[in-house]
């Protein structure tokens, strides 16, 4: 993982997020992230930032300065396309042990199962 694109292809997929949805998020056009991650294009620093926010890094892990990724806990950074109370519970989720991240997920999974069936 040498290249920024393949760090952002990397990052990307850890968050489960398409191209589009990053993109979007990043408020460029999904062929101009496309060619970021296959290493045609170089972002330009504006659009590095912002890639490096959405995907909760820094540019210099983008940009092989650092090896590490993650944001510092109790760093101040919200991701984009994150409201507060959305923050809060990646927070809250991100502290959990592996057997309670799976409870929170079948929970989810059933009250969204639930809704579905109301509507």
């Amino acid at each position: 993982m040498n290249t920024i694109g393949e760090r952002i292809v990397f990052l990307r997929e850890e968050l489960d997020m398409s191209q589009k949805e990053l993109a979007y998020t990043i408020h460029i056009a999904p062929t101009s992230l496309s060619r970021y991650e296959n290493n045609y294009y170089e972002p330009k620093a504006e659009i590095l930032f912002r890639i490096a926010k959405a995907l909760n890094t820094t540019s210099d892990f983008l940009l092989g300065l650092t090896d590490i990724y993650q944001k510092p806990q109790g760093s101040n950074y919200m991701p984009l396309g994150l409201n507060a109370e959305e923050h809060r519970l990646l927070s809250y989720y991100r502290k959990l042990n592996d057997t309670n991240k799976i409870r929170i997920f079948e929970r989810t999974q059933t009250l969204y199962d639930l809704q579905k069936d109301i509507k």
